[in-house]
């Protein structure tokens, strides 16, 4: 059971998700459906560390084991739909897969193992040219400092 409750047009949600970089980009993801761009990663399930989401979810959405993480943002988000609302607390790693990996050899849009999501390495000069979601991942994905502690980040948008 995915950590997730509704009430009434409320949503609460607990995500872990993977900052994965290689070569000067970021492996981002969208559902097939739409243009929103996202780090990957997903709900964590009851009684399952965020670190376990991960390794899980790369495993479900790549078939890729991580084998380095480090905790680097946590992330309070609050979302104001026209319809409901969304208060997300994220927890994002700095994540790496083994460097002989298929995953790595994609240069166009690609399909992971999950269906109903298109992935892509996206250069991080080039992120303002996608529409990212959270809005504020693009800027901080720039200017990552990987000698930092854990980043707390509270977001607030209206979609």
């Amino acid at each position: 059971m995915m950590i997730s409750y509704e009430t009434g047009t409320n949503t609460f949600q607990l995500r872990a998700a993977c900052i994965i970089l290689h070569r000067d980009k970021v492996l981002m993801q969208r559902a097939a459906h739409n243009q929103l761009w996202f780090i990957p990663g997903g709900r964590v399930e009851f009684g399952e560390t965020a670190e376990e989401t991960i390794e899980r979810e790369m495993m479900e959405e790549y078939g890729a084991p991580i084998y380095d993480h480090k905790l680097f943002w946590i992330i309070e988000n609050f979302i104001d739909f026209p319809d409901r609302k969304v208060h997300e607390l994220g927890m994002f790693f700095l994540v790496n897969l083994p460097r002989d990996h298929s995953i790595y050899h994609h240069v166009e849009e690609f399909q992971g193992m999950e269906e109903g999501f298109v992935n892509r390495w996206i250069d991080i000069d080039e992120l303002d040219q996608y529409t990212v979601i959270p809005e504020f991942v693009a800027s901080e994905i720039r200017h990552l400092d990987h000698t930092t502690g854990v980043k707390h980040i509270k977001n607030r948008a209206v979609r």
